[in-house]
């Protein structure tokens, strides 16, 4: 037998036929068709459905037992590039149906499995009154997104998503499962925290909440003209998030090149439901604006609707800089110069671009050591930054490959280059929004760096004992 038909008799032989699916199921066929983007709807061998935390572990068996087998984890399928959460020569591991989120009154804790999204958690947890600080968007999974730092609209008061786990059950690599938090595997506790998903398969985070308070949500759209007046204002909100740690925002420079509309859309929220609060006043008060709304609404209901549009070939690619209005001027002419470029190269212009920026200011950093600390090393930074991801959307795989990865990357090294000339690169990567070729984990610091290896290490000793046992 091959390695492909070892990996599947080990699969049925450990008692998972009835979840494992093949290329000539309509179940395959659907859950692959289901990912967030084009890029990474890749074909497997065969895809594992386990339902709970025991065939979860009985499929990490089976796979580490069969030697030179590869395998992907999945929980909401929303990491835009190939291999990140799917696989073409290996087995694919789907958390879909782990999807459940329980609230303990007593504890006031949140258990969440890693295969839902953020909308429908938050819908369950507002039931209860309650709230935790997980994604901003309405399809993002829950596993990612926690294993990979997570931003929230909650960073500014608490810190990262993943500040906020207080423990995680996970199988090991050699199929046992087990629990990490402050007490049990504190090592692999930290590592957990923003490190990525290579240390285990999570499949409970359990999370500290708050009570649910309904927010004030406003969407402004701007004409580009108005640029360096919201450069000014994102700056100086980013300054005194400390101060004031009740607003969130996203600047959005987007281009629609079916309409060839440029503009910039912020979205602005207070945690406290206060309307047009005065840390916002820079961005209401400006003058040009396109169009407006806003409500009072709830968390969940806000990401019913707040979705990134999907079903195109994506490339993100992200970096960080320090609050600096002249790196944001910057960053938007080279917006512009890089949709010049995608309209002289994409056939009818048909692609979608976006820069999104947000604050990241030292507080960020402080939150999370104040909760034990995290991977990521922003307890190092020295100056309020601001966070940049970019993504470009077009609609087939050579486009994506040959234009929009190119120009993309060429792109952002023009942005890291001039923030270098004015002293205000920090280096930093933040892994949910890197694409495959940056280096993420790399920038988060020698200590953490090594903190990591030495726990994938052991993790990998682990795999190793299992395979020669079997």
């Amino acid at each position: 037998m091959d390695t492909r038909e070892k990996a599947l008799a080990n699969l049925h032989a450990a008692g998972l036929s009835d979840i494992l699916y093949l290329p000539s199921s309509d179940v395959y066929s659907a859950r692959v068709e289901s990912y967030w983007s084009l890029t990474a709807q890749l074909k497997p061998w065969a895809i594992v459905r386990p339902r709970n935390t025991e065939e979860v572990s009985k499929a990490v068996k089976a796979i580490v037992a069969t030697p030179d087998v590869k395998f992907a984890i999945r929980s909401g399928g929303h990491m835009q590039w190939p291999g990140a959460n799917n696989i073409v020569n290996g087995i694919t591991i789907d958390l879909g149906l782990m999807n459940s989120t329980t609230y303990d009154p007593e504890t006031g804790i949140a258990s969440i499995q890693p295969g839902g999204t953020w909308a429908k958690s938050y819908q369950e947890l507002e039931k209860q009154g309650r709230m935790v600080a997980g994604g901003r968007e309405g399809k993002v999974g829950i596993g990612g997104l926690l294993t990979g730092g997570g931003k929230t609209f909650y960073t500014c008061r608490n810190g990262f998503a993943c500040d906020q786990v207080v423990n995680y059950e996970l199988v090991l690599a050699d199929g046992s499962i087990s629990n990490a938090n402050s007490t049990t595997n504190p090592d692999l506790f930290r590592a957990l925290k923003g490190g990525g998903n290579n240390f285990g398969v999570v499949t409970r985070f359990d999370m500290t909440t708050f009570s649910a308070v309904d927010v004030w949500d406003c969407t402004i759209t701007y004409p580009k003209k108005a640029t360096l007046q919201l450069s000014e204002a994102i700056v100086d909100l980013t300054k005194n998030l400390a101060a004031y740690p009740d607003d969130h925002i996203l600047a959005m420079w987007t281009y629609l090149p079916k309409t060839e509309e440029h503009f910039v859309m912020v979205n602005m929220m207070n945690l406290e439901g206060v309307k047009e609060a005065r840390t916002l006043e820079k961005f209401l008060g400006i003058p040009e604006q396109m169009n407006r709304v806003d409500t009072t609404v709830s968390v969940a209901t806000k990401l019913t609707s707040f979705v990134v549009p999907s079903g195109k070939y994506d490339t993100w690619y992200t970096t960080t800089f320090k609050a600096d209005p002249q790196i944001i001027l910057k960053s938007a002419s080279v917006f512009e110069s890089l949709v010049s470029a995608l309209k002289n190269q994409v056939p009818y212009s048909n692609f979608y671009t976006q820069i999104v920026l947000q604050p990241l200011p030292v507080s960020f950093g402080a939150h999370s050591t104040a909760r034990g600390g995290n991977m990521m090393g922003l307890d190092q930074m020295k100056v309020d930054c601001v966070l940049l991801v970019w993504a470009v959307e077009v609609d087939t795989p050579e486009l994506n490959a040959n234009v929009a990865g190119p120009t993309l990357k060429s792109a952002i090294e023009k942005i890291e280059t001039y923030a270098r000339s004015v002293k205000g690169d920090v280096g930093f990567r933040y892994l949910n929004y890197c694409d495959k070729e940056q280096d993420a984990l790399g920038s988060y610091g020698e200590e953490n760096v090594r903190h990591m290896k030495e726990v994938a290490v052991f993790s990998e000793k682990v795999a190793e004992d299992v395979v020669r046992l079997s």
